[in-house]
């Protein structure tokens, strides 16, 4: 039957004589959502089967679901009798699912159809999105146009960018206007609606979809980027002054801001910038601060006085605004020590001389100069005119004075501050931080090894001779143990008129230190000397190096091995030269021998015929003779 039934629909299809009782529906989809496919049929039909088709219907394969069977995969289908209409639900939509389907009420004869055109778009919004920036603690409002024709549709706001699931996941609708921090305001005459966001987090920031609902159709969305930021600015102005010097901060504004509050706060947090202003347009005066507005030039002014380096840090110029929130330009300022031409350090020792050296600009050179004490330079005491043992001389050529200071003392150290510019402009000034030292007649270091004895020489003033001696040790003269009291290893000797010995029987580890031995317990200058005792273990300087037992044996060795090579060396090339000397006496002996046989004897025979013997002791003799020979009868 159903075969017979689709060929009869076929047929019909090619003839354009398909009933229905509407025209075509179109229904547009999300991939990978649902879609609801609603078919209306004449009254008569209520108890008749229902199904949906796809293409042309040609076999049974086409038909995706009936009534007789109303859950299949991922379709499902409702026959609503009382207002006759089916619906068919497509879930988890796939881009193959697109296209042609039928809505189909069985008939005998021909069936009842209605044309259906599925569109599947892709589940995201939006090509616009509009950008909204605020900061943590503000408000934030978006504005969602529509047309006047939607005045009474659901209107809603989520977050995400799946338009299918926005109104299930609303954050609030046009029928519930208050949900927390969100508030809801549907202006009609306006044709848009409003939503605010108060009390922002960072956490806030995302995209965010606003919904109008259509029956027929897919509903209508526009998209906003929400990005809330913490801090204040991307754009930070960078200033760099020195302490106690005026600074001025310049902060614009536009020209419908002429008349709005304008100030200024520490911090880069615009929320709280106003509660936490320093200053503002309504009171322009605060201590080292004071604000002036140039209407003119859309521009306010903020000057700092007498700078210090606390100053530094981070600003924001705030003006205020009737959104959700005000406007803000952010600053950088950096208070640097106020400073000198140089800063130098120098150590003297109580007692001596010492000479500071202060440069100054050539164009100084008829200025004055001075030379101050003290830790800033607004509050120093000029030590050239206060104190006699302070003297200034003043070098023109080399653009720089000196000042000396006779005999030093422990109370002269300190931070000193040298110049010629009594403006005190930064760079014209010299820094000496002086650092004075207690001394002595002399300043030695010992070594020591544990558990032996040791002797420390002290001398002293010969008017000292009847004045109490003493050893202390502690690493300074103010603060030391005088060990002869204390320990019965130490034991303390007069040697001569000028100096006593102290000896250490047995010596510690623990002795090890800085010692202070002298006659006078004034403590005066010169009358003392210095001891800076190093304590070894015995394992350290007692124990002896295998090496030294062993090297000299053995460069003794190497050094009579040399001997006997170059004796021997000299008698192999001694020997070489006697064979040298030999065969060359040989060679001539021969020659005179035969020049002899050839003049005087004329007889090769008599000469070959005798033995070895004979010819040895003929050449060693003979042969003298025969040159004589040879000689006389020449």
């Amino acid at each position: 039957m159903r075969r017979l039934q689709n060929l009869l629909f076929t047929f019909c299809i090619a003839l354009r004589c398909v009933t229905s009782a509407v025209g075509a529906i179109h229904v547009t989809g999300y991939v990978g959502s649902a879609v609801k496919v609603s078919c209306s049929y004449d009254q008569g039909y209520e108890s008749y089967e229902k199904y949906l088709c796809k293409n042309d219907c040609h076999s049974n394969d086409d038909v995706l679901i009936t009534t007789s069977n109303p859950v299949k995969s991922k379709y499902r289908i409702h026959d609503d009798k009382t207002a006759r209409i089916f619906t068919t639900s497509i879930s988890d939509l796939r881009s193959v699912d697109a296209g042609k389907y039928w809505c189909g009420v069985t008939i005998f004869g021909i069936d009842s159809y209605t044309e259906v055109e599925l569109k599947l778009v892709q589940d995201s919004c939006c090509n616009n999105v509009k950008e909204v920036e605020s900061y943590a603690g503000y408000s934030v409002s978006f504005s969602c146009l529509y047309e006047s024709r939607y005045q009474n549709n659901l209107k809603y706001i989520c977050r995400g960018t799946q338009p299918s699931m926005c109104l299930q996941r609303a954050l609030i609708t046009s029928y519930n206007k208050q949900n927390g921090r969100f508030r809801f305001d549907d202006e009609n005459m306006l044709t848009q609606f409003t939503t605010k966001i108060s009390s922002l987090t960072q956490s806030d920031s995302g995209r965010y979809l606003c919904g109008i609902q259509r029956n027929s159709d897919l509903h209508l969305f526009c998209a906003f980027e929400l990005k809330v930021k913490d801090h204040c600015c991307d754009t930070v102005t960078n200033i760099e002054n020195y302490e106690g010097y005026s600074e001025s901060i310049n902060c614009p504004y536009e020209n419908q801001y002429q008349n709005s509050l304008k100030y200024i706060c520490r911090g880069n947090r615009p929320s709280t910038c106003l509660q936490e202003a320093i200053i503002t347009s309504d009171n322009r005066e605060n201590g080292r601060f004071r604000l002036d507005d140039v209407k003119m030039s859309r521009i306010f002014t903020v000057t700092i006085n007498s700078l210090t380096q606390s100053d530094s840090g981070h600003y924001l110029c705030g003006v205020q605004t009737n959104s959700d929130h005000d406007v803000f330009s952010a600053v950088e300022l950096r208070v640097k020590e106020w400073c000198c031409v140089r800063s130098t350090k120098i150590t003297g020792t109580v007692g001596q001389p010492l000479t500071l050296q202060c440069p100054y600009p050539q164009q100084h050179r008829d200025n004055r100069k001075f030379l101050c004490k003290g830790d800033h330079r607004n509050s120093c005491r000029d030590m050239v005119m206060s104190q006699n043992r302070f003297a200034l001389q003043d070098d023109i050529y080399s653009s720089s004075f000196s000042v000396t200071i006779t005999k030093l003392e422990e109370a002269d150290a300190g931070t000193y501050w040298c110049g010629s510019d009594s403006q005190w402009r930064v760079g014209n000034y010299t820094k000496i931080q002086l650092s004075v030292e207690f001394c002595c007649v002399k300043s030695t270091k010992i070594n020591g090894t544990v558990g032996q004895p040791l002797t420390l020489q002290c001398p002293y003033p010969s008017q000292h001779r009847d004045n109490r001696k003493f050893l202390c040790k502690g690493d300074h003269h103010n603060n030391c143990t005088d060990m002869l009291k204390n320990q019965s290893r130490f034991t303390l000797q007069d040697a001569s008129s000028s100096t006593f010995v102290v000896t250490i029987s047995k010596l510690e580890a623990a002795d090890a230190g800085t010692y202070w031995c002298g006659s006078d317990s004034q403590w005066r200058v010169g009358n003392y000397t210095k001891i800076q005792l190093s304590v070894f273990p015995q394992s350290t300087l007692g124990k002896k190096n295998p090496a030294l037992y062993v090297i000299p044996p053995v460069l003794l060795l190497i050094c009579i091995l040399v001997l006997v090579y170059k004796y021997r060396r000299s008698r192999i090339e001694e020997a070489v030269l006697s064979l040298s000397r030999n065969a060359s006496r040989k060679k001539s002996s021969k020659e005179v021998i035969g020049a002899a046989q050839s003049e005087i004897y004329k007889n090769q025979a008599v000469v070959t015929s005798n033995d070895q013997s004979t010819s040895n002791v003929y050449e060693e003799v003979d042969v003298e003779v025969h040159y004589e020979n040879l000689t006389a009868s020449e």
